[in-house]
């Protein structure tokens, strides 16, 4: 697999995990659409109604996701698919930021399965992966 393949193909991966982001983020911000506690009926949570403002602080955060997504987005598109060291450093950076937190207070809590968490991890660390590959061997000097 070529270089610029290599990084196209880690440009698409974190595109995709941009997409997952925006996705799940709009969808929580459509179900708040109707009242401020409705957001949490996606979760299927049967502690019983929220007060309004956890609905808000709810959608706060999932505009939080949208905005990720569409910076890792706007990153793959404009920087990791012209094989961008910078672009692959912010895009690890700002995934791996969101992933962590996901894993840190909704997966080992046991608030979210490990299936549930693991499309956003396994494109994050696939993009990175193959990114990585890619600007390596780009910035490798070949040897006589």
């Amino acid at each position: 697999m070529s270089n610029s393949t290599k990084a196209r193909t880690g440009a698409i991966l974190f595109a995709l995990w941009g997409i997952v982001h925006i996705a799940g983020g709009a969808s929580i911000l459509l179900a708040l659409s109707g009242s401020p506690g409705a957001g949490f009926g996606i979760y299927q949570n049967s502690a019983g109604t929220y007060p309004a403002l956890a609905g808000q602080v709810l959608g706060y955060l999932a505009s939080l996701f949208v905005a990720g997504g569409i910076a890792v987005t706007g990153v793959a598109i404009r920087l990791n698919w012209r094989n961008s060291a910078l672009g692959l450093g912010l895009n690890t950076v700002i995934a791996g930021i969101f992933d962590l937190g996901l894993v840190v207070f909704l997966v080992l809590p046991g608030h979210v399965s490990w299936p549930e968490a693991a499309i956003g991890i396994v494109l994050l660390l696939a993009a990175a992966i193959v990114g990585g590959m890619a600007c390596n061997a780009e910035n490798t000097p070949a040897h006589a």
